[in-house]
Formats: structure tokens, C-alpha cells, sequence
């Protein structure tokens, strides 16, 4: 009985040593944030192909934040953060056309939510109306 438990406490030990290992390589890898004035650009493709640019001057440490109090975005919380479904006036509506805002990050597509990305001096993300 003894040689059990032991085996079962090495065990969880095992564990909780894994999954400690585990969450500081997860959190070693979050885009770093940066404090302080940054300045940024917002380019919006709507539906129709028109593009506006936004630029913003901010101390907001991430995107979403400051897109929404700028107004520029607005969507519906869900389990995994902002759903952002109107962006610049425009709403996408996957169920008319399949549409929906794809974010960009400096060219590349959004690796995180607009709730977790974290703004750069001299950021430049996109908003593409996309559909499909």
C-alpha cells in the first residue's frame, strides 16, 4: 500500500513540475507590450474595396482597448474575447454573404485576438472585410 501512494504522489509531483515547465514556456512566448506614447496606423478595406487610414497616438498597451474606445471597432464578447463584427460603420454578417474582419499585423495576419494584441510603436494593422 505504501509503494502505492508513493508511486502516485511521484507521479503528481511529476505533474505539477510538467505543467509549471509547460505554462512558463506559454508565457515566455505572449507578445511583449510596450508602455508608454506609441503612435499607430489603422488602415480599413471595406466591403466595397474603398480603404481608410486612421493614426493614432495612444498610451494603450493593447489594440482592442483603444479601438473601441476610439469606436472604430465594436462586436460581442464571447469565451475567447472580443468577436469584432463592425468596424469602421460597416457590419459583417456571415450569415448574408460569409463575410467577416480579418485583422493584419504589419502585413501578417493576426496571430492573437484584438483583445491580446499588443500595440507597437510604429504598428501598422489592417482591417479587411473578407469574405468566405
Amino acid at each position: 500500500m505504501k509503494k502505492k501512494n508513493l508511486g502516485i504522489l511521484a507521479a503528481l509531483v511529476c505533474f505539477c513540475a510538467l505543467a509549471a515547465v509547460l505554462f512558463q514556456v506559454w508565457r515566455s512566448n505572449q507578445p511583449a507590450v510596450q508602455v508608454g506614447d506609441k503612435h499607430i496606423a489603422v488602415e480599413v478595406i471595406h466591403k466595397n474595396g474603398a480603404s481608410v487610414e486612421f493614426s493614432y497616438d495612444t498610451e494603450e498597451e493593447y489594440l482592442g482597448v483603444l479601438l473601441q474606445k476610439e469606436g472604430l471597432i465594436a462586436g460581442s464578447e464571447s469565451a475567447y474575447g472580443l468577436f469584432v463584427e463592425t468596424v469602421d460603420g460597416e457590419t459583417a454578417d456571415y450569415n448574408v454573404d460569409k463575410g467577416w474582419w480579418k485583422l493584419s499585423c504589419n502585413g501578417e495576419d493576426a496571430q492573437t485576438g484584438v483583445d491580446t494584441t499588443p500595440i507597437q510603436d510604429g504598428d501598422r494593422f489592417t482591417w479587411t472585410y473578407t469574405i468566405g
